[in-house]
């Protein structure tokens, strides 16, 4: 570490002109936004507030703790993540759950805006989105954070009914994945607790211990010289502070404080190698780890810190880019790999510089070598000019779109910096700074700087070998001396240097003759603008000022893949993959990352069955590739035999051991359950082989060989006229056939099947674990209340059973009801809920489940309505101000009208519970409910 700040040091002095001769400890410190009010109180509690409009009316309140797993004596395992629970369950002014139902009545909804995490070294509370309207609501919120730090009841009875609700959570978040790993952390962390302090705990522990253990902990570690406020929003920031000095003075500061310890993590001479297995593990995967020492607190915050993130950046970027190249070869040795760097697993005081892969096959080994390989070569050979070169340009464009947007900051990513900085010392320069020190310091360091930092973290002291698979019979792991000797053998290669061959030529090799804007209306609902192009094309254009960096895009036409056969099945399941890695023109997908990089684009491809859609953004600088890019996706979208290749082993790697994942198998089923069309399915590694690169192209050619079919809508801080100037060129210009437009072909095959069914499997598991899906479904006409309808309803029966059926019954950790109505299907209407569920619980759980959407459809109580409506007005009116959502409405309308939906408040508040219950009740009288549950097989 000592080396890489030095590197960092000397980056700096390249610019600063500061002599060399100056010593790591006097760097100067990073200066912190001056737009955020940083206090200390004299207990030793810190508070951060800053006033921000983005969104307006709302504010966030989190409340961090230096307190996580790593505290937690052997016989304590599990307590922290228990007291995070805990603080939804009874506190000083808001006994019991009355805390969820207040916060609920004035928008903030359980799980969605009220949440919190443990992890090893911290635990995190938040309550956002938050009205502002109100003073007592931002007082009220702050009260909530002080009874956390200060004020839970943790009473005896509600202790001992949140075990079932932990255990529940234990069941179902403890994948296979997660077992492996809590028997290998023993050996990545020989002799130290990190190797035995994962958040959820042990279920010995959890069932059994004594309550005075959970308050003599919270009295212990729940104290204000460990705890940090965060309130970010659209606030009275002297209000505020002296809100938070009446409330969080009043907590006594400890006396004779046990030592708040960050446990170091050894150095290892020799490589650690670990690898496990599971029955369940559906994929084999390894990662080579090279640790380093983590930055020194007294370097913290300082310019230390930034350069060397910036140069870890870019190691990380460019190795990431060359994976990626090589994987998307035929003869890739690996499916997918990827390069990224951070905590050393969960250790803040050790970090690592991490390759993780998933091999081609059921062999770890050509795949460990190549990702170790490529770690060489770059430490080697070094990372070259001209690729650090795109990095840094696309390190550059991406800060300069934060800086150009920086008036448009939202509340939670300003308020999780500040959390950040309180825990990690993160440095909070504000982005008006950030984007001045950081364009002056990039361009001052050369690309001998990063591949000075590379080689020093590439060692094979501290380096750990992590691997997983599936446990079969008559097959075990690797042995250590195994996987070593292929590390050594690459070792020993004469490795060449990387050669970076990057395509010098434009992405539009030859202009298209631009068409027109033929004529011009006013959609006046919308604040929008619509041009008919001489090609039958359509264009919607709203300028807005919601970000001053940002132009949304949304194409949308009817059609689909729901006419197609079922001899183009393998085709089209695996259509999605070629359209989410396909090249255009002469550029390969990885020639076109390299010609983008610097650029701010983005750009979706769907084909649904009855719509296609393309959707995105991008800047204003970036506007004219951007309409490249959509022109050359219309008329040369293509993938090489090497890419579909690739794309095909990657797949199959990635499922072809999925037979024993519970999860997987329940998801088939499911889809098979639901759905008469075989084109609904999982995709089987039978599916793979059988998908025809050409066949592909074909269909994906087809959907989109018409323009006359699309309308392009555009809602963004555009150039009206150089939107025009683009929209000739580049849109207009498009092949159509204004006399054959598409329409919608309804293929029931494709919706969810009706009719009232119940199945039930079993299946071999290693943790037994229920999962149950409950579907009803219906047709209803499309409507912008109708849609509401939907949605209002399910949140009301999500409550419902969270109440019921997690906090009464005990009988899941999770459960909410999604409802969606839908434009084009004639089966428009869905209602899902999916959980897993402890298995004694299951007919109870479903027996709730019916029971409420019985209820609902009789009658909705007004006050639980009341709380959905303020919920729903509050994210919508925070909706109204993105791009995206005005896009969406706009290209939706286009494929179905419908009443314009430009007074959503008002819609809303005008629904009645009448309504509600008509609707669901209409629902219901259709007969349309499925359900499906997979048991453990117990024989």
């Amino acid at each position: 570490m000592r080396r890489m700040i030095k590197l960092a040091f000397v980056a700096i002095a390249g610019f600063t002109c500061m002599p060399i001769a100056v010593s790591a400890q006097q760097m100067p410190p990073v200066p912190v936004d001056k737009e955020v009010r940083i206090g200390k109180l004299d207990n030793g509690l810190t508070y951060y507030i800053r006033h921000n409009e983005y969104p307006k009316n709302q504010v966030d309140f989190y409340i961090a703790q230096k307190v996580g797993s790593i505290l937690e004596e052997d016989n304590q395992c599990g307590l922290a993540h228990f007291l995070e629970h805990m603080c939804f369950n009874g506190t000083r002014n808001f006994p019991g759950s009355s805390m969820i139902k207040w916060l609920e009545s004035v928008g903030v909804k359980f799980g969605y805006n009220l949440n919190a995490y443990t992890s090893i070294d911290e635990t995190v509370y938040r309550i956002s989105s938050v009205p502002t309207e109100r003073i007592g609501v931002q007082d009220s919120c702050l009260m909530i954070l002080s009874d956390w730090a200060d004020g839970l009841l943790l009473e005896g009875k509600e202790i001992d009914e949140e075990r079932s609700v932990i255990h529940e959570e234990w069941r179902s978040q403890l994948p296979p994945n997660m077992r492996i790993m809590e028997k290998l952390l023993p050996e990545i962390y020989p002799d130290s607790r990190y190797g035995h302090r994962l958040p959820i705990g042990t279920m010995e522990v959890v069932d059994n211990f004594p309550h005075q253990a959970l308050r003599d902990y919270y009295e212990k570690w729940y104290r204000p010289d460990l705890q940090g406020i965060v309130v970010v929003g659209d606030i009275d920031v002297d209000r505020i502070e002296g809100k938070i000095k009446e409330l969080f003075s009043k907590i006594e500061k400890p006396v004779n404080p046990a030592e708040r310890i960050y446990y170091p993590v050894a150095d290892n001479e020799k490589p650690i190698v670990a690898f496990g297995s599971d029955k369940e593990q559906d994929k084999y995967v390894a990662q080579i780890m090279f640790k380093y020492d983590a930055l020194p607190d007294s370097l913290k915050g300082t310019m230390a810190d930034v350069t060397t993130s910036y140069l870890l950046d870019m190691a990380q970027m460019m190795l990431q880019i060359r994976l990626n190249e090589l994987g998307q070869k035929a003869d890739a040795p690996f499916a997918v790999a990827s390069a990224f760097y951070g905590e050393f697993i969960m250790a803040k005081t050790k970090q690592a510089f991490q390759m993780a892969m998933v091999p081609k096959g059921n062999s770890f080994n050509e795949g460990l070598k190549a990702v170790y390989r490529e770690a060489l070569r770059a430490k080697r050979g070094g990372f070259t000019a001209t690729e650090y070169a795109r990095c840094r340009t696309e390190y550059l464009s991406q800060l300069e779109k934060a800086y150009n947007n920086r008036n448009q900051q939202e509340n939670k990513t300003l308020a999780e910096s500040y959390v950040r900085n309180f825990i990690d010392k993160k440095p909070i320069p504000g982005i008006e700074t950030e984007y001045q020190m950081m364009s002056m310091i990039v361009n001052q360091i050369p690309v001998e700087a990063v591949n000075q930092v590379f080689s020093q973290i590439v060692s094979d002291k501290n380096l750990v070998v992590l691997g997983m698979m599936p446990a079969r019979e008559g097959e075990s792991c690797p042995k250590d001396e195994d996987i070593l000797a292929l590390l050594s053998q690459v070792e020993a290669e004469n490795i060449a240097p990387y050669v970076d061959n990057v395509k010098d030529e434009p992405l539009v090799s030859e202009l298209p003759t631009a068409g027109k804007v033929v004529k011009e209306n006013m959609l006046s609902d919308f604040g929008a603008k619509e041009w008919i192009l001489s090609n039958g094309a359509k264009v919607i254009l709203k300028k807005t000022d919601f970000k001053s960096d940002e132009i949304s895009m949304m194409a949308v036409a009817k059609g689909g893949m729901s006419a197609c056969g079922n001899d183009q099945v393998a085709d089209l399941l695996f259509m999605p993959v070629v359209l989410e890695q396909h090249g255009l023109g002469n550029f390969t997908n990885s020639d076109l990352n390299k010609l983008l990089a610097g650029k701010q684009v983005s750009l979706k491809i769907s084909l649904d069955d009855y719509m296609r859609s393309l959707s995105g953004n991008t800047t204003p600088k970036d506007l004219k590739t951007y309409m490249e890019m959509l022109y050359m996706t219309f008329t040369g979208l293509n993938v090489s035999e090497d890419e579909f290749v690739s794309m095909q082993n990657l797949y199959k790697g990635l499922i072809e051991n999925q037979g024993q994942s519970p999860a997987f198998v329940f998801q088939k089923k499911l889809q098979e359950f639901l759905f008469a069309s075989p084109i609904k399915r999982v995709f089987s590694v039978d599916d793979i082989e059988k998908a025809s690169r050409k066949n592909i192209l074909g269909i994906i050619r087809e959907q989109l060989i018409n323009a006359a079919d699309f309308t392009f809508v555009f809602s963004g801080n555009f150039d009206e006229a150089e939107l025009k100037v683009l929209t000739e060129q580049y849109i207009a210009s498009l092949p159509s056939a204004k006399d054959k437009k598409s329409e919608v072909k309804l293929n029931s095959a494709v919706e969810i099947k009706s009719g009232n069914e119940e199945q039930e499997f079993a299946m071999k598991m290693e943790v037994p674990q229920g999962s149950a899906a409950v579907i009803v479904s219906g047709k209803m006409p499309y409507s912008f209340k109708n849609r509401l309808l939907a949605s209002m309803s399910a949140q009301l029966i999500s409550t419902r059973l969270l109440s019921e059926v997690r906090e009464k019954e005990g009988a899941v950790y999770s459960i909410y009801t999604q409802g969606s109505q839908d434009r084009l299907s004639e089966m428009s209407v869905t209602y899902q809920t999916i959980f897993q569920v402890k298995p004694e619980k299951k007919d109870r759980a479903l027996e709730i489940i019916r029971s409420e959407f019985e209820k609902l459809a009789k009658e909705t109580p007004v006050e639980e309505l009341d709380k959905v409506k303020g919920f729903m007005v509050k994210q919508i009116t925070e909706d109204e101000h993105t791009n995206s959502y005005w896009c969406s409405m706009m290209a939706g309308n286009e494929l179905l009208p419908s009443e314009i939906c430009v007074k959503s408040e008002q819609t809303i508040q005008s629904i009645t519970p009448e309504e509600v219950s008509n609707y669901v009740n209409k629902v219901m009288k259709q007969n349309n409910y499925r359900v499906l549950v997979m048991m453990p097989d117990t024989k």
